[in-house]
């Protein structure tokens, strides 16, 4: 399974548990998408992929927020209206952009806009609705809409009404649909098709400029002068356009694949303006302090100054590292699409491998060896090619192993350096190398045991692992074979994970928690007061007797062999971590 584990790397800043505080690093610097940015008088704010970023002056670092995140919105007064697919209808104080949001309503929406009484909403599936208390309740409104009647064995059949953007005038409510533009008087009793000169297909954007609407459908730009009674083509870009802004020199939009086009001359022409741009997929437009910002696909913010734009993501740090290792004087740590190192002036540098690829899995190292666990799917049968590359170097250059791993499954390798030995590992199969890939060993989990393999460790040279059956705990004897290892333990539940400190092993058991060993997996007892997550913890590491672990509940320490542990979370946005 492919998954991402978030966590905004960060460093314990004293050795006093009491007292410690997480700061966070600057970066590194992973993908970024830009879902929304907000330009509310002093304060610039942007809805990013992990988390909502605020600011006051452009030339400032960004705050993290907090860890939501939106793509449409509307301002009423100071309050500010988010929604998204993902999620309800929350609430955001402009004053106070640090504090907790506030949940209104618990629906998915792809757009918000209001008037002076009045909030709006359009919904994939319930269409145009209306509320007229801030949000508490909603009435929808779809009288005249497009409706498509669909049908599955699950639900049987059901209905869709699916509103994309919405813009509110002094005479007018338009919005955009999968079917074209409609109209409507502010009663809302009848929608209206206004559709003439327009294809009958999905809107991405209907925005009113001094009583002139343009309308995106796919990669072509329509405006009307006539309130949408008639529609006529002004431009057609070589990709779908996703966002409008005007702006006292000109008419901006932005697309998915091209960057951004401006026309000075009241859409007669346009002109690609992407000097600066790193990244050509845009998907908004604003303004904020006289410049023009855009908002990308992965890259983050940028504004344009003279001509040119320039990126603005200082603080705004969206990394999802999967894994961190540590070499004699560096830390590596990698995120799908690039492997990073932290030098000694404190900054992250790109020291990803130049290999083909489809992602970085994870990292392992000992002294100044870094090993990476690397997918790439190909094109053909077994579709799947995992293998490893090594650095000697701090990750300044990478060699792949002399063989490769001898078998294929269909995610990357797991791997594990100890003793002088690099274990690779995926389902029910495990080999190890000593010699850099000269040759392999099989140690693969035997038919009795369940075929796959949770969690991995060496502890007193000892390989342990968690294989994915009840009670299923075992370790490798002196004969090369797996034995059950697993006194004490519940039987009724599959182990998932290992830590170690000083003289300790630990192992997670599934609903039960955190158990320890002190003569090597013999006997086991119950060591998880004060320990919480919702399912096992993501990592683990170790300073004589003291462990720390992570979980989607923060990052927890004990200093007497799980007895007690202790949450260490001061100063941590997100508290669902990962690696460490």
């Amino acid at each position: 399974m492919k998954a991402v584990l978030i966590f905004a790397i960060a460093l314990l800043s004293q050795v006093n548990f009491c007292y410690s505080q997480w700061v966070q690093t600057d970066g590194p610097f992973g993908k970024t998408k830009i879902m929304a940015i907000v330009n509310s008088d002093s304060l610039l704010l942007t809805s990013t992929s992990c988390g909502y970023f605020s600011k006051q002056q452009l030339t400032d670092s960004w705050t993290l927020n907090a860890t939501s995140n939106f793509s449409c919105y509307t301002k009423k007064g100071d309050s500010l209206f988010i929604g998204g697919m993902n999620g309800g209808i929350q609430l955001i104080d402009l004053n106070y952009p640090g504090d907790p949001v506030v949940d209104v309503y618990p629906m998915p929406v792809k757009t918000l806009a209001n008037s002076d009484s009045c909030l709006y909403a359009g919904a994939e599936m319930q269409g145009f609705l209306k509320s007229d208390n801030n949000g508490n309740t909603w009435n929808a409104f779809n009288s005249g809409l497009p409706t498509d009647t669909l049908w599955n064995p699950w639900v049987g059949t059901y209905y869709q009404t699916n509103v994309t953007d919405i813009e509110v005038t002094s005479n007018y409510i338009y919005c955009g649909t999968n079917k074209g533009v409609y109209r409507n008087s502010t009663n809302l009793n009848n929608w209206i098709s206004i559709n003439s000169g327009l294809p009958l297909s999905l809107v991405t954007v209907i925005q009113d400029v001094n009583d002139t609407l343009y309308t995106a459908i796919s990669n072509n730009l329509y405006r009307s002068s006539d309130f949408g009674n008639s529609w006529v083509l002004v431009f057609t870009a070589p990709s779908n356009v996703s966002t409008l802004l005007a702006h006292s020199s000109g008419i901006y939009i932005g697309t998915l694949g091209d960057g951004v086009y401006l026309s000075t001359d009241n859409c007669q022409n346009w002109a690609s303006l992407n000097t600066g741009l790193i990244d050509l997929g845009i998907n908004t437009l604003s303004i904020y302090d006289t410049k023009v910002l855009c908002g990308t696909s992965e890259s983050g913010i940028f504004y344009l100054q003279n001509g040119q734009w320039y990126q603005n993501v200082a603080g705004m740090i969206c990394s999802s590292i999967r894994s961190m290792a540590v070499t004699n004087n560096h830390v590596i740590a990698n995120d799908e699409d690039k492997v990073y190192k932290l030098n000694f002036s404190g900054n992250w540098v790109d020291v990803s491998p130049a290999v083909t690829y489809e992602m970085f899995s994870s990292l392992a190292s000992k002294n100044d060896t870094v090993f990476l666990s690397v997918e790439y799917d190909t094109p053909t049968w077994p579709y799947d090619n995992p293998f490893i590359v090594y650095s000697t170097d701090n990750g300044n250059s990478w060699n792949s192993l002399i063989s490769p791993v001898p078998f294929t499954r269909d995610d990357p390798y797991r791997i594990f350096f100890e003793d002088g030995r690099l274990y690779a590992y995926e389902d029910e199969k495990m080999y190890y190398t000593d010699n850099l890939g000269l040759s392999w060993n099989d140690i693969s989990l035997s038919a009795q045991f369940c075929n796959g393999i949770y969690g991995f460790i060496v502890n007193n040279s000892i390989p342990f692992a968690a294989a994915c059956g009840n009670g299923q705990l075992v370790k490798l004897d002196a004969s090369q074979n797996w034995v059950l290892s697993n006194n004490g333990l519940p039987s009724n539940k599959e182990p998932l994970a290992f830590a170690s400190c000083d003289s300790a092993l630990f192992s997670f058991i599934n609903f039960h928690g955190m158990y320890v060993s002190f003569d090597n997996g013999n006997q086991w007892s119950y060591a998880n007061n004060g320990l919480v997550t919702s399912y096992s913890i993501s990592d683990f590491t170790s300073s004589g007797s003291n462990l720390f672990v992570t979980s989607d509940y923060g990052v927890f320490v004990t200093s007497d062999f799980g007895q007690n542990w202790v949450a260490i979370n001061d100063g941590l946005k997100n508290i669902n971590t990962s690696s460490i």
